[in-house]
C-alpha cells in the first residue's frame, strides 16, 4: 500500500509537470490537474482520441505526447465549431474528435521539432500497444488499426507504424477505393477546421456504418446499443461513457439535490454545536497527549528553525516598491535636481527601490474528526501541531478547527423525522458538532493543550464535510487578512449513515464540493490532505499524507510548495 501511494504522489507529479507544459505550449494559464485528468478551467480538457487515451501509469516520455498533443488542439481547433460539426453517432463521434486531434497534431511548426517527435513517439505507442494486445487479429479491429494508421499517415506526413504494414496491407488496399477521396481532402485542408471537417465526417460515418454492421453480426437480435458498444470500447481500452461522448461522470452525482433546485437541506438544527473541543477533556489528559506529541516532534528530528524560514518564503507577499531618498547611487531623484546647482559636490541625489516583504496571511486547518480517523489521530494531531505553530512563527494568522456530529446514526434529529412519519427527502438528519481547537485571536503558545483535544477519540463519531467547509471559510473570510488558504484533513467522503439513508449516498459528497466552488471563486484557497489517499477527486488542490510510518518530509515538501502562491488559476 505505502508503495501505492508514492507511485500515485510520482504519477501525480508528473501530470503536475506535463500541465505546465500543456500551459506554455498552448498560451492558456487555466490548464490544470484534477482527478489525474487535464482540466481547462472547469471542464475536462480530453480527446475521444484513443491514442491518447490516460492510464495509471504513465511514462514520461510518452506522457509528453499526450500534453503536446493537447496543447495543439487549444491552439488550433475551435471547440465550438468542433461540437457543431460533431456527428451524432457515437462511432462516428470517437472517429470524427480522433481525426480533430490528428489535424492538429499535423499542424505543429517546423520550429518545435520536439513537439513533432513527441506526437509521433506517442502514436507508435499506442499503435505497438494495439497490435501486442491482439486487436488487430479481429476483424473489426484490424478495421479500425488500418482506417487509423491510414489517416494518421496521410495527415501527418509520416509512415504508418512499420511493425504492422504487412499485417494492414490487405485492408488498407481493400479501403483505398472507400477512402482515397477523403483521405486527399484531410491532407489538403489541414489548415481549414471546417473544410477539413466535412472529409472528416465521410470517413467518420463510413467507419460507423462498417462497425454498426460488424457489431450487428457479432450480437444478439435484441441485444441494447450500450451493450453492443461496450465490446467496441473494451477494443479501443475505452470506457463505455467516453464512446458515448457522454461527460465525465462525477463521483457526487445526488438524485436528492436536484429535487431540492440545488439547495441543500437540514432537518432540524436545534442540536447542533459550535464547542471548545479541550473543554470537553481533563486537563491532566490533554498534558499527557501535550507530552506524548512532544517526545514524537522530537524524534522526528526535524530543523524547525528551517521549516518556518521555508514558510516565511513561501508566504511573503511583496508590496509596492518603497523609495529610499539621499543615495549615493541609484536613480537620479527628480526633486533634488536643484541640488546639483546650489552643491554641486554632494552626491546624495540619488534614490533606490526598497522592498518590505509582509505576510498578510491565514491559515486554516480543518480535521474531520470521523470514526475513520481513530487510527491516525496522534500522527494528524502532530502534523497540524507542528504545522499550525511554524505557520504562526513565520507572521501567518493561524486558526485549527474540526467536525464531526453529536450522535452515531442520526441522534435526535433523526428520531424526530421517525415520529414526523419519515418524509421523503429531509436533508443532513444528525446534529453537527463544529470544534474549535485554537482560535485565530489565540496565539499558539496559549492553544497548544487545547489542540491536543484531537486525540480524544471517543470524540470522533461522523463527518458533515460540506457544513463544515462552510464554517470554516465564513470564519476566514472575517479575518483582515488579504490572502486565505483552508487545508481539510480527511480520509474521503462525507459520511454520515442517517443522512445517507434518508436521502441517498451522495448527497452529503454533492453538497461539499458545492460549498468548494464557492469559495472558491470568493478567493479562499482550498486544499484537501488526503490522509492515505489520494483527495484530487473532490478538491481541485489535494495533497497526500502518507501516515502510516509517521509524518514523512515527501508530505513536509509539497505543504510548503502548496502555501507559495499559484500564479496560475487552478
Amino acid at each position: 500500500m505505502l508503495e501505492d501511494i508514492d507511485q500515485i504522489r510520482r504519477q501525480r507529479l508528473l501530470r503536475e509537470l506535463t500541465a505546465s507544459v500543456i500551459r506554455a505550449v498552448g498560451n492558456d494559464p487555466a490548464i490544470h490537474v484534477r482527478q489525474h485528468q487535464f482540466y481547462q478551467d472547469t471542464q475536462p480538457l480530453r480527446s475521444l482520441a484513443p491514442h491518447l487515451r490516460l492510464h495509471n501509469d504513465e511514462q514520461r516520455d510518452t506522457l509528453r505526447g499526450v500534453a503536446d498533443s493537447l496543447a495543439l488542439r487549444v491552439l488550433y481547433s475551435d471547440p465550438a465549431l468542433h461540437q457543431a460539426l460533431t456527428p451524432a453517432q457515437p462511432v462516428a463521434r470517437l472517429v470524427f474528435d480522433w481525426l480533430e486531434s490528428l489535424r492538429t497534431e499535423s499542424l505543429a511548426p517546423d520550429t518545435l521539432p520536439g513537439i513533432k517527435a513527441n506526437v509521433q513517439r506517442r502514436f507508435y505507442h499506442w499503435s505497438a500497444g494495439y497490435h501486442r494486445e491482439g486487436h488487430t487479429e479481429s476483424e473489426l479491429g484490424l478495421l479500425l488499426y488500418t482506417v487509423a494508421q491510414m489517416c494518421w499517415s496521410r495527415i501527418s506526413g509520416f509512415p504508418v507504424f512499420s511493425d504492422t504494414e504487412d499485417v494492414i496491407e490487405a485492408t488498407r488496399f481493400a479501403l483505398t477505393g472507400q477512402l482515397g477521396h477523403a483521405l486527399a481532402g484531410l491532407r489538403r485542408h489541414r489548415h481549414h477546421q471546417k473544410a477539413f471537417a466535412r472529409h472528416a465526417l465521410v470517413i467518420a460515418h463510413t467507419v460507423d456504418r462498417s462497425v454498426a454492421h460488424a457489431l450487428s453480426d457479432q450480437s444478439e437480435p435484441n441485444q441494447p446499443t450500450d451493450e453492443r458498444l461496450s465490446g467496441f470500447a473494451l477494443l479501443l481500452d475505452f470506457d463505455d461513457d467516453a464512446l458515448l461522448g457522454l461527460p465525465i461522470a462525477q463521483p457526487d452525482q445526488s438524485a436528492t439535490l436536484p429535487g431540492f433546485r440545488q439547495h441543500y437541506r437540514i432537518f432540524d438544527i436545534r442540536f447542533d454545536t459550535e464547542t471548545r473541543a479541550a473543554e470537553r477533556v481533563r486537563p491532566a489528559q490533554l498534558q499527557e497527549y501535550r507530552e506524548q506529541i512532544n517526545k514524537r516532534i522530537t524524534a522526528q528530528k526535524l530543523n524547525f528553525n528551517l521549516l518556518v524560514h521555508r514558510m516565511r518564503r513561501a508566504l511573503m507577499q511583496t508590496p509596492a516598491h518603497q523609495w529610499v531618498s539621499d543615495e549615493e547611487e541609484g536613480l537620479v531623484d527628480g526633486r533634488r535636481l536643484t541640488q546639483l546647482i546650489s552643491s554641486p559636490l554632494d552626491r546624495r541625489v540619488f534614490r533606490q527601490p526598497q522592498q518590505h516583504y509582509i505576510n498578510d496571511s491565514s491559515v486554516t486547518f480543518l480535521v474531520d474528526c470521523s470514526g475513520s480517523m481513530k487510527d491516525n489521530a496522534e500522527t494528524v494531531t502532530l502534523m497540524v501541531d507542528l504545522l499550525a505553530r511554524g505557520l504562526e512563527r513565520s507572521g501567518a494568522v493561524t486558526e485549527v478547527l474540526g467536525f464531526s456530529t453529536n450522535d452515531w446514526n442520526g441522534g435526535k434529529p433523526y428520531r424526530r423525522w421517525q415520529a414526523a412519519g419519515r418524509p421523503p427527502m429531509p436533508g443532513r438528519l444528525n446534529a453537527v458538532d463544529h470544534r474549535i481547537f485554537k482560535d485565530a485571536r489565540t496565539p499558539w503558545r496559549h492553544a497548544n493543550r487545547a489542540i491536543m483535544a484531537l486525540m480524544k477519540l471517543d470524540l470522533y463519531r461522523e463527518g458533515i464535510d460540506g457544513e463544515a467547509v462552510d464554517w470554516a471559510c465564513q470564519r476566514l473570510l472575517a479575518q483582515p487578512t488579504r490572502r486565505k488558504l483552508l487545508y481539510v484533513i480527511s480520509d474521503g467522503c462525507p459520511m454520515d449513515s442517517a443522512t445517507h439513508l434518508a436521502n441517498d449516498e451522495s448527497y452529503l459528497t454533492r453538497h461539499l464540493q458545492q460549498v468548494l466552488r464557492r469559495y472558491q471563486r470568493l478567493g479562499v484557497e482550498i486544499c484537501g490532505i488526503g490522509v492515505n489517499l489520494d483527495l484530487s477527486r473532490l478538491y481541485e488542490r489535494a495533497l497526500i499524507a502518507n501516515l502510516r510510518n509517521g509524518l514523512d518530509n515527501v508530505f513536509i515538501d509539497e505543504f510548503l510548495q502548496s502555501l507559495a502562491r499559484r500564479t496560475t488559476p487552478s
